[in-house]
């Protein structure tokens, strides 16, 4: 096995699905949630965005975009399978938006303590995105 420094996104999700498999459903679901809770306050969120930031408000909902059409796409083999689930979801700058459904998923109640220790290590303790939006 890689150190962990010389892992890339899609070997740390991959790593993380091996720990916990029986976990990749509700992960998966907790994804889209995320993708909804975005989608119902985009309007909110571009009016808001800093103009000059490194991600831009069009680039973070292009990778809202592409996880929807991964989750439809998919679909089950998410859950199903730790390689699709850590290849499909991970690859490129989609692990950014995948990353922080990760820490967002850490911090709630479902999360428990060992998969949280775990994404923390795997992932840090930052999200990407600080812009406090209301529960849908």
């Amino acid at each position: 096995m890689k150190a962990l420094k010389e892992m890339n996104n899609v070997e740390r999700a991959y790593l993380l699905a091996k720990l916990f498999p029986d976990t990749l459903k509700e992960l998966t679901a907790f994804i889209q949630k995320e993708t909804e809770r975005f989608r119902a306050n985009e309007d909110y969120m571009r009016s808001i965005w800093a103009d000059k930031t490194l991600i831009t408000a069009d680039f973070w909902f292009g990778l809202v975009s592409n996880t929807e059409d991964l989750l439809k796409r998919y679909n089950v083999m998410l859950h199903r399978s730790t390689r699709v689930f850590s290849d499909q979801l991970f690859d490129g700058y989609n692990a950014i938006f995948l990353t922080n459904c990760l820490i967002e998923y850490a911090g709630t109640t479902e999360c428990n303590p060992k998969m949280r220790e775990a994404i923390h290590l795997l992932f840090g303790h930052d999200k990407m995105i600080l812009i406090p939006l209301n529960e849908q």
